[in-house]
């Protein structure tokens, strides 16, 4: 699965999958890996949309990873409850694992950005390269 964000900026998405990797990989532990992404970014051709992804399966929470960092960069995409309520998850969480799709699922303010790779292919994320 892949998440649309609510920006469509590659520097904005950068910025999400950076601060999710944060939540394993928090500040202070992370600071000689190289990548400190947490997936990858996508740009739709006509530069109206972009999107994170793949975000399927479990995410590590660190113990002291900095749930209002996380929150703070898609809190324009959230209701006051659903940043609330993503902050008690992380918390809830510290130490252990979350599921993203399961919490983008249950957030109504993000589920609908939520969509396949077959989904974005049918809207023209990934145009067909002409051979050489």
């Amino acid at each position: 699965m892949n998440l649309i964000l609510s920006t469509p900026s590659i520097e904005y998405a950068q910025a999400v999958s950076h601060e999710l990797w944060m939540l394993a990989r928090p500040r202070g532990f992370s600071e000689n890996e190289t990548s400190q992404y947490y997936c990858g970014t996508f740009a739709h051709p006509d530069g109206t949309k972009v999107a994170i992804g793949p975000i399927d399966g479990q995410q590590n929470v660190h113990a002291k990873a900095d749930e209002v960092a996380f929150v703070d960069i898609i809190r324009a995409a959230l209701t006051e409850g659903e940043a609330l309520a993503l902050t008690n998850v992380i918390n809830t969480n510290k130490g252990g694992k979350v599921t993203l799709t399961d919490i983008i699922t249950a957030t109504p303010s993000l589920a609908p950005n939520l969509v396949t790779r077959e989904e974005m292919q049918a809207d023209g994320w990934f145009p067909e390269v002409d051979e050489i």
